[in-house]
């Protein structure tokens, strides 16, 4: 998939030189062993190229957002713990085969418990928490941390992220801030969110990103069924038609 190297482990010495330790290579080639769930979940994110987060106020407005934006296109769908009725939706959402339903804001290994027992393929968080890297790792469930540095992108990707989620992406800097991140890390794939639209998705995939998180845009303040259908639709034409 676009953006991930083959079989090229990072040193984590911060010695000016170029080889790497035997016991640092290691480490991230273990690391980076995803479970075939995870893969083949990683591999089925790519390939839709957008994260749709569904974050409202009731249990009922997620799940008819939910159901709207998948019916306009975006299946990838991002279930945040903020949101009341978070486990019972991805437990409701995650047996259909047409969808990848996944979970957001999860912050710790106990989140990561929870939303792997009710179903969830991957895990978003808008920080990087090790514990719960680690029980995603165990759990054969994708993590995606979130980071809103080049420090923090590194350091996710060190201790094993398989990718990385740059956050809040907009109030960072946009496409010109993911372009200048990928400079010195472009072996790193980064999904930015909180940020891409329709209208500038070209922008951010041309500034290397692997795939966008979306949302506001398909449902925002006063979203009816309708509108969230017919902005998840653009939302999908853009992302495919940056893509190429």
């Amino acid at each position: 998939p676009r953006g991930f190297p083959e079989d090229a482990p990072m040193s984590t010495s911060t010695s000016p030189s170029t080889s790497t330790s035997p016991s640092s290579e290691t480490r991230r080639a273990d690391l980076l062993s995803l479970g075939p769930r995870a893969t083949a979940t990683r591999d089925r994110l790519l390939a839709g190229g957008a994260i749709m987060c569904i974050r409202q106020d009731s249990l009922e407005a997620a799940r008819a957002g939910a159901i709207a934006a998948a019916a306009g296109g975006l299946k990838t769908l991002e279930i945040t713990l903020t949101t009341p009725g978070a486990i019972d939706l991805i437990a409701e959402l995650s047996p259909r085969e047409d969808l990848l339903v996944g979970a957001g804001t999860v912050l710790d290994a106990r989140d990561l418990a929870r939303v792997a027992d009710a179903g969830a393929a991957f895990a978003l968080s808008p920080v990087l928490d090790p514990g719960m890297l680690a029980a995603a790792i165990e759990r054969d469930v994708l993590a995606i941390p979130g980071a809103a540095t080049p420090t923090e992108i590194l350091i996710a990707w060190r201790v094993g992220a398989p990718m990385v989620k740059f956050f809040p992406a907009g109030p960072l800097g946009g496409p010109a801030a993911l372009r200048a991140i990928r400079g010195p890390l472009p072996h790193i794939p980064i999904v930015p969110t909180s940020g891409p639209t329709a209208e500038t998705m070209p922008e951010w995939f041309a500034a290397g990103a692997v795939a966008v998180g979306v949302g506001g845009e398909v449902l925002g303040p006063g979203w009816t069924e309708a509108s969230a259908i017919d902005a998840a639709r653009r939302v999908r034409a853009a992302v495919d038609a940056a893509r190429g």
